[in-house]
């Protein structure tokens, strides 16, 4: 039977995205609404999945998807993580959200998400750290450079007195850019440091956001602050295991999709970290059934994966923008009475 209706979808480019994108503020709003949904358990959401080439190049493709109750919205995204890309002038991370009626089962829009998955990570690492972090936190150790790295300071910066934020990264010339960026753009103090474990020593927020190739670890039990938040999020475990198992409390993202791999995974596995020690989702803190940090806490890790929820809502709230504003080009995937 000839279909009488046209399908057409909304094609946005990066520039269009970033320019489309919440503030700050409102940025780790929207973010957070996602997780609360989660924690609420009002959404559908199978863990992300992996097309793994590293044997073959270095690389492997993240798919990840959902559907978010309270937007009535689908969503999977494609992104691409490659450790080599800064030798062809491209990040590391270069990904891509279509966005569905779920009533219909049709695309409504397809999008850049490259810096919308730099900016949906920082918004979680910040709500979890209003949560979890030491209400008077100060000095932030970031491990690794990448794409994500900046957005991470960046909105840790709107919500805490920063006095100091101290970089590690592989390559020197990566940490001493974002170092630059950092009191450029933010006007906070920042140090590059060759050493992950000394720019560790007496943070009260650590982030974790390496790439390695095999286990190593380069945040050791030592070097982190009784009662700092240790936040990580890298795929292979660069966290000393003294850390995870001697935390007050540790927080994840979604249980279920840390089950299947991640920077911990290797805990779970070996039977060290089970079901029992997981205090909770961050989106049961988020909706307020279940409390984040608590005076009798010290140490807190925050282990988040990432996930789809957060790509749809971001990704909703810039669509239904660029609705409004008549911004980038249909393109028309059914004509109107074609088969």
């Amino acid at each position: 039977m000839p279909s009488k209706t046209a399908i057409n979808v909304r094609l946005l480019n990066r520039a269009q995205v970033e320019a489309l994108s919440p503030g700050p503020d409102d940025l780790i709003d929207v973010v957070a609404s996602g997780l609360a949904a989660h924690g609420r358990k009002e959404v559908v959401m199978p863990p992300k999945g992996h097309l793994h080439l590293d044997h073959v190049m270095n690389g492997h493709f993240n798919i990840l998807s959902a559907w978010v109750g309270p937007i009535k919205r689908a969503g999977i995204k494609v992104i691409g993580d490659y450790v080599e890309n800064w030798r062809h002038g491209l990040p590391s991370e270069v990904g891509m959200l279509t966005l569905y009626n779920p009533e219909i089962g049709v695309p409504v829009c397809i999008m850049d998400a490259t810096s919308l998955t730099w900016q949906r990570t920082g918004a979680v690492t910040c709500a979890g750290a209003m949560h979890l972090a030491p209400k008077d936190a100060s000095i932030v150790a970031h491990i690794g450079a990448r794409g994500t790295a900046f957005a991470n300071i960046q909105l840790l910066a709107r919500k805490f007195k920063l006095r100091e934020v101290r970089i590690n990264s592989a390559r020197p010339e990566s940490r001493e850019r974002l170092v630059a960026r950092v009191e450029e753009e933010l006007g906070v103090r920042a140090k590059a440091f060759a050493s992950a474990a000394e720019a560790v020593d007496g943070a009260d927020i650590v982030i974790e956001a390496t790439r390695l190739e095999k286990p190593e670890v380069l945040i050791p039990n030592y070097a982190v602050k009784a009662g700092a938040l240790v936040v990580t999020y890298g795929w292979i475990m660069a966290l000393d295991p003294a850390v995870v198992m001697g935390a007050s409390k540790i927080v994840v993202d979604d249980w279920a999709q840390c089950k299947v791999g991640g920077a911990l995974h290797p805990l779970i596995e070996s039977g060290k970290l089970t079901d029992g020690m997981i205090h909770a989702e961050i989106g049961q803190i988020v909706a307020g059934l279940k409390p984040g940090r608590e005076e009798k806490d010290g140490t807190i890790v925050f282990w988040h994966r990432g996930f789809a929820v957060s790509d749809v809502v971001l990704g909703n709230w810039i669509f239904e923008r660029a609705e409004k504003e008549n911004v980038g080009t249909m393109f028309p995937l059914l004509e109107a009475g074609e088969e």
